[in-house]
């Protein structure tokens, strides 16, 4: 299809984003920059080009744009903004969008058909480069043009081919990039790719018709959150779709529990293909073992049914089709791939594309998936469709677990018609294994631990029809239980509980949701449990569950005491005699209770999951211990290049002047001898600085290995003064100190002061002589901080449980060179420098920030770079619960808030 400048119409059935969500986005960037309309284009992949979904304008399009402008609105409009930036973009849920789009309805907008305006028309497409919307997808940057330029840059001074009912002054054309939270690997600038354009214009007349090219920036910055709800919304409907592939995939697994009717079963699997993607035809093959005969069972050519083998099957022998017997029996392998594209791959696979279901080698898209089981292949699933990429690999593995499926319903039928009665009297036992299978399929399909035994959990309480299922691992000291996956209801409604408080927020990544289960922990050690380890399976009655809460934190008595559990059937797991964890599967409802054959499945369940638990964890030990000794790698690198960088100068100092004393003992005077011993007294210190340095973050050991501190109430400026008092560098530096008197923080002062002076140290010794070193105090609160620190830096525990905790933030801030952005999170580990430290005459052995921030974590608080402008200078800070005064200081005078000092006097 040809695409004009002006954009090319076509008709098209979009079941893209819904026009609500899309609407609000709209209108909320009308209001934000006093535009008189808009629209939005998103990308349609089938034809790879860009399509506009929706045109909004003001009704008096023609009033004067000054009217429009944020501080010239009536009050009225005004509201309406303010109530769409804040509340409808405050959630992405569609309860939360539906009122927003309810509460920003104004009469005065209207959207716009193609009949209604043929300029920027509803279902134009462009292509890449051109036009207004295809510039802005290609220079994947936003751009001011008025209605002048645009015609002489794009149309060379030809009319329009459409009549426009109201003539644009100004365009404002803004890609919205995806948002993404992966950093460009180092040295590549590229810029994410463009999920949407929106062109926003101002009619001609009036003031303020144009747009400023300032806005340009705001616009980039403002559409971040436009892409943040567009992909959101993106992944609310391909999760709907994953729901809604599994819920058919169990309708088909479940559809022939008491019929084998193979004519049944092929009809669910065409309705169910039909319904994940796009078929124009399919041919279905079994393969018989016994005859060796190849039967073509079901066909459809171009959406019409091939009647006749309904009534007979086509049979082959195996030599007649060559072709499919080495692609399912030898290779055993998926092929997709566009036969009207790929000539080649056509020609050499003509075999399949042939037969039964007519000549299909013009057909855009071809997918040939082999039904295996175990190791035999017994027929194959072809289907083609006239659209190009028809067949997305979420799709293909929908299918192939539904081959996969129908597979086993096959080879069960065959079964069944062998021996009717054998099979009769094993239907129930057969039912038994295959969802165990099943089960164990998703278990062992993966190495990922937590992926694992989520999927473990799931599949037991689908097994056992239960509503709470929990996978308790044995701490590393043994002591307790601690849950690693749950399997819990689907949603929690939240209702008001007339106490006053926010609702709880969800956790905001998986990270969250691991450290919220893991908080469940139960007595292991020393209680009934340890002597229960060696049993099949036991239950926990009330009353033992009672004795188990007395002795639990908050998530365990949570769990025991307030889930209304009536019993815990317990299943513990062992590997080789040794303790993996245990199975817990709680009984909700009254008089319910597991049947023999239930806890049997969850036994042989239990039993092979146990196997691949095993094998993921010495997976992921392995995983670890292989970065572990790669990260040791280059620390042993770093510590070669730093040491020898260090210790070479002091003892250089060391060498020269004890040779100069050694030549010339008998001609120097005693002024020269004391110089060069003091010389040798200043290096020898540096030697022990480094060596003591070394030896104190030796001691400090792993993450998380506790410190021996002495915690109490320390005042913040009391600190700050004995910290500065302890500096002797340049004379001609200055040091401010801005802290309240009222300030104090809760930790060891002593290695409080020694992260203070260390920060203070740095500041001064990378900071030229004449400049100026600041270090203030202020009270933020917990939830205001976390949103400065990157994602390991918070402590998502503490902030779900007080996000309002009162913290005092130190900043210690400089003028020195400043770090380059590739190296502000290296420097926070052991003997590493930044490059250009390395070339100064600053001395350091790179182990200061790690001791500084070990302390500050061992008192529960946290050091980060805030900020950092090469050659403008560094800011450091870090933040401890701040606690009152004590009690004893009374109303003594605590002086003046703010302290300037030289660094030297």
């Amino acid at each position: 299809m040809s695409t004009s400048t002006w954009g090319s119409l076509e008709q098209h059935n979009d079941e893209g984003y819904p026009s609500s969500l899309l609407k609000i986005l709209l209108k909320q960037m009308m209001a934000r920059f006093a535009a008189q309309g808009a629209c939005l284009a998103l990308p349609d992949e089938s034809i790879g080009q860009m399509r506009i979904r929706l045109h909004l304008r003001m009704r008096n399009a023609q009033s004067s744009i000054a009217n429009l402008e944020p501080g010239h609105m009536r009050p009225s409009r005004r509201r309406m903004a303010v109530q769409l930036m804040n509340n409808a973009l405050s959630s992405a849920s569609p309860e939360r969008l539906r009122h927003a789009a309810s509460a920003g309805q104004d009469e005065e907008v209207e959207e716009l058909t193609a009949q209604q305006c043929p300029f920027l028309a509803v279902g134009s497409v462009y292509t890449r480069g051109v036009d207004l919307i295809g510039h802005a997808w290609l220079r994947n940057d936003a751009f001011v043009m008025s209605h002048d330029e645009y015609v002489a840059s794009d149309r060379a001074g030809n009319p329009l081919p459409f009549n426009m009912d109201v003539v644009p002054s100004s365009y404002l054309v803004v890609p919205v990039q995806e948002a993404t939270l992966v950093e460009s690997p180092r040295g590549q600038k590229q810029k994410p790719p463009v999920i949407a354009v929106i062109v926003l214009y101002r009619v001609a007349g009036g003031l303020g018709s144009s747009f400023h090219p300032r806005q340009r920036a705001e616009a980039m910055t403002y559409v971040e959150r436009v892409a943040l709800y567009l992909q959101n919304d993106s992944l609310q409907r391909s999760q709907h779709r994953a729901r809604e592939y599994l819920q058919r995939l169990q309708a088909i697994s479940t559809a022939f529990p008491t019929s084998v009717k193979l004519s049944d079963l092929i009809e669910n699997m065409y309705q169910f293909t039909s319904q994940v993607v796009d078929v124009s035809s399919m041919l279905l093959t079994l393969y018989d073992r016994d005859t060796e005969r190849i039967y073509d069972v079901f066909a459809i050519c171009n959406g019409v049914r091939i009647d006749s083998l309904a009534e007979q099957a086509a049979i082959l022998q195996k030599e007649e089709r060559p072709v499919w017997w080495q692609v399912t029996q030898e290779e055993k392998c998926m092929l997709h791939f566009s036969p009207a594209q790929d000539v080649q791959k056509a020609n050499a696979f003509r075999e399949l594309l042939s037969g039964m279901w007519g000549d299909q080698r013009k057909a855009e898209s071809f997918l040939f998936l082999p039904m295996k089981m175990f190791n035999r292949v017994i027929g194959s699933l072809s289907i083609t469709s006239k659209h190009s990429h028809a067949y997305h690999d979420e799709e293909i593995l929908v299918l192939e677990t539904m081959v996969q499926i129908v597979t086993v319903s096959i080879e069960n039928a065959k079964l069944y018609e062998r021996d009717r009665q054998l099979l009769q009297k094993g239907k129930q036992r057969e039912g038994q294994l295959a969802a165990i299978n099943s089960a164990l399929l998703s278990i062992s399909s993966v190495l990922n631990l937590s992926e694992l035994l989520n999927s473990f959990v799931h599949s037991v309480a689908e097994l056992v029809n239960v509503e709470i299922c929990v996978f308790l691992r044995v701490s590393p000291s043994s002591d307790t239980l601690v849950a690693q996956a749950i399997y819990g209801f689907s949603s929690v409604s939240q209702v008001d509980d007339g106490s006053g408080l926010p609702p709880v927020t969800p956790p905001r990544n998986q990270a969250e949701h691991d450290t919220l289960i893991n908080r469940i922990t139960i007595p292991f050690k020393g209680t009934f449990l340890e002597e229960m380890v060696n049993e099949v399976f036991f239950y926990l009655e009330e009353s033992e569950m009672e004795e188990l809460a007395q002795k639990c934190d908050e998530g365990g008595i949570i769990f025991l005491r307030e889930m209304q559990i009536r019993q815990i059937l317990m299943i513990p797991m062992s590997y080789q005699s040794e303790l993996v964890g245990m199975l817990a599967v709680p009984i909700m409802e009254e008089g319910r209770f597991f049947k023999p054959n239930e806890v049997g499945i969850l036994q042989a369940i239990c039993a092979q999951a146990t196997s691949a638990v095993r094998n993921a964890q010495l997976f992921e030990q392995k995983e670890e211990a292989y970065a572990e000794l790669q990260h040791m790698d280059k620390l042993k690198d770093e510590f070669l290049v730093t040491a020898s960088h260090e210790l070479r100068t002091p003892l250089s100092a060391i060498s020269g002047y004890a040779s100069l004393l050694q030549r010339q003992s008998s001609r120097i005077s005693a002024q020269q001898v004391l110089r060069f011993a003091s010389k040798i007294s200043s290096a020898a210190q540096q030697l022990t600085d480094l060596v003591a340095n070394m030896t104190e973050a030796a001691k400090m050991g792993a993450v998380d290995k506790k410190l021996a501190l002495q915690m109490g109430p320390v005042q913040v400026r009391a600190a700050a003064e004995i910290a500065a008092n302890m500096l002797t560098l340049s004379k001609e530096q200055v040091l401010d100190i801005d802290a309240d008197p009222y300030l104090w923080v809760n930790g060891d002062a002593l290695h409080f002061r020694q992260v203070m002076t260390n920060l203070l140290e740095n500041a001064a010794k990378y900071s030229p002589p004449a400049s100026r070193i600041r270090l203030s105090a202020s009270v933020m609160t917990l939830a205001e901080i976390s949103e400065q620190l990157s994602a390991d830096q918070v402590d998502h525990t503490l902030l779900l449980e007080q996000p309002e905790q009162s913290v005092v933030v130190i900043r210690v801030q400089d003028q020195g060179e400043g770090i380059l952005p590739d190296d502000q999170q290296r420097i926070f580990d052991k003997f590493v420098r930044a490059p250009r430290s390395l070339t100064t005459p600053v001395r350091g052995a790179g182990l200061g920030l790690f001791i500084c921030r070990r302390y500050i974590e061992a008192m529960s608080g946290r050091l980060w770079l805030e900020q950092s402008i090469p050659n403008e200078g560094s800011t450091f800070s870090f933040y401890l619960p701040r606690i009152d005064p004590p009690v004893e200081l009374g109303e003594q005078d605590t002086g003046e808030y703010r302290i300037t000092r030289n660094l030297g006097g």
